[in-house]
């Protein structure tokens, strides 16, 4: 199963006759093996995957919400299963992993025609922003606008446009850990217009807090032209060296520990960092700083262990991961202005780093990549891939995977992002890793109800077990007193390497 990154759609290799598909529409899912195989994604994909996936999408779409919890945790049953497309699996795996998903699932709320109609005005629209109960009223409002505007025109007044409101929702796509942008990205991969006004509606009824460090990074840059630019790595080790900023969150804050604790206490000196990432809107900028933010996602995805604990993987850090996926497909719309692109790379980047400071500015170990010796070590990313089609989870590990399929991919011609000390084979390792890291779950009596998941995320709520288990999978806010406590201690044997020093 050969796998590859495409730069624009070409004819994949497909089982059985060729068949004609309905075009994809702002109120119809469609996908085929020849037209929408998505940019990264293996060979061989089937029609009857096609026709699954379709199916279940649209299911998903008239009848779920895009948030499952009054918190705010999100439906991934879009994300999950166009990865899955991609992957090549099976229609019974991916029909298996929407039974899996699909009991915990908030339906969405439906009002009058009048509402969707009434978000027309200005004031009404301002007035409904971050309240989730209006998210079909806003999906309602977005099909019609793109049914009669285009994706194009929609996108660009609605995000793009540079004014208060488009500053506003762009800022909202970055909330709910990249959420918004992540549908956003997936959507346009896959040319699915109906998902484009998912992605919009999505990020209407997000809060606005990212606004809060991305805008006041742009006037900090524009108020101090001579900022110089710095490399993504190089702002990681200044937030790290940076004591109010690396000591900023504590274990003890609210669940949103970037907005409650980060921003709170350190948003003065945090956003001279943020300023220091910058692109030019030239090709050549936009193409290097694409590869430098996806490389470097994934470096940081990776390296960010425990020296006295197996390897993990950050639930929170991951994110931007699965979002770098995406930034070549943006790259490639030519209705997005080189200005644009290099607006969303610059917020990419420093969403990047927030997000690493968010989690307590952990230190990152690049041996524990490089010298990792996987669980299977004969698996390639052939059966890699097939391991995460498998795995029952809510999409986060097939995801993972195909961004890390992406980032080994992309990595040339262009060479590493500066300073990064992985090779192009080292993605594969960060696979391998986050493959077995997540099939320790599997293993009989690993997975129990910790008190910690108990106080933190279960009890009170009535959240479903499979909810509890996403939550027990991975590591929260890495770098913070606690956060592996749950995850087994780090054998070492005699003759095995050493304790491996922090690249911080």
């Amino acid at each position: 199963m050969a796998s590859k990154t495409n730069g624009s759609l070409t004819e994949s290799p497909q089982r059985g006759p060729p068949k004609l598909y309905p075009q994809p529409t702002p109120y119809n899912i469609q996908l085929s093996p020849s037209e929408t195989p998505g940019r990264t994604h293996v060979e061989e994909l089937s029609h009857e995957s096609a026709e699954k996936v379709s199916e279940l999408l649209m299911l998903n779409h008239v009848q779920h919400h895009t948030l499952f919890d009054e918190v705010g945790f999100h439906n991934h049953i879009v994300h999950h299963l166009l990865t899955l497309w991609a992957l090549g699996a099976t229609p019974s795996e991916i029909q298996a992993a929407y039974d899996l998903n699909k009991p915990y699932q908030f339906l969405t709320q439906h009002h009058a025609t009048s509402v969707s109609v009434k978000l027309k005005e200005p004031e009404f629209f301002n007035e409904c922003l971050g309240k989730p109960k209006f998210y079909g009223d806003f999906l309602k409002f977005f099909q019609d606008k793109i049914a009669e505007h285009g994706v194009p025109n929609v996108v660009n007044e609605y995000i793009f446009k540079g004014d208060g409101r488009a500053d506003n929702l762009f800022g909202r796509m970055h909330s709910g850990i990249l959420h918004p942008l992540i549908h956003l990205g997936i959507a346009l991969e896959f040319h699915q217009p109906c998902l484009v006004a998912e992605s919009l509606a999505a990020a209407c009824i997000h809060d606005d807090w990212p606004v809060l460090f991305l805008l006041p990074a742009e006037k900090f840059f524009q108020s101090n032209p001579e900022t110089q630019s710095e490399c993504l790595l190089s702002i990681i080790d200044d937030l790290r060296n940076d004591p109010i900023v690396s000591n900023a969150v504590k274990p003890s804050d609210p669940p949103n520990k970037i907005r409650h604790g980060l921003l709170k206490r350190a948003s003065k000196e945090l956003i001279p960092h943020l300023a220091k990432f910058q692109v030019s809107p030239t090709p050549q900028d936009l193409a290097k700083k694409t590869v430098e933010t996806i490389q470097v996602s994934a470096y940081l995805c990776g390296a960010a262990q425990n020296p006295d604990k197996v390897e993990a993987i950050d639930f929170i850090m991951m994110h931007m991961t699965t979002l770098s996926i995406f930034y070549p497909t943006f790259m490639e719309q030519d209705w997005i202005s080189n200005e644009n692109k290099k607006r969303m790379l610059e917020w990419k980047g420093r969403s990047d780093a927030v997000i690493y400071a968010g989690c307590g500015c952990p230190r990152l170990y690049a041996e524990r990549i490089i010298n990792y010796t996987p669980k299977r070590p004969q698996d390639g990313w052939q059966e890699v891939i097939q391991r995460a089609n498998r795995y029952a989870d809510d999409g986060h590990t097939s995801k993972l995977i195909r961004a890390l399929l992406n980032a080994g991919n992309i990595s040339e011609p262009i060479l590493n992002a500066p300073g990064l000390p992985l090779n192009k084979g080292d993605f594969f390792k960060i696979a391998h890793m986050v493959i077995d890291a997540v099939e320790r779950m599997l293993q009989p009596g690993y997975y129990k109800m910790t008190e910690r998941v108990r106080k933190i995320y279960a009890v009170g709520r009535g959240q479903h077990d499979e909810v509890v288990r996403i939550f027990a999978r991975w590591v929260r806010w890495c770098g913070l007193e606690g956060a592996w406590d749950d995850v087994p201690d780090l054998e070492e044997k005699a003759g095995e390497m050493p304790r491996i020093a922090a690249r911080l």
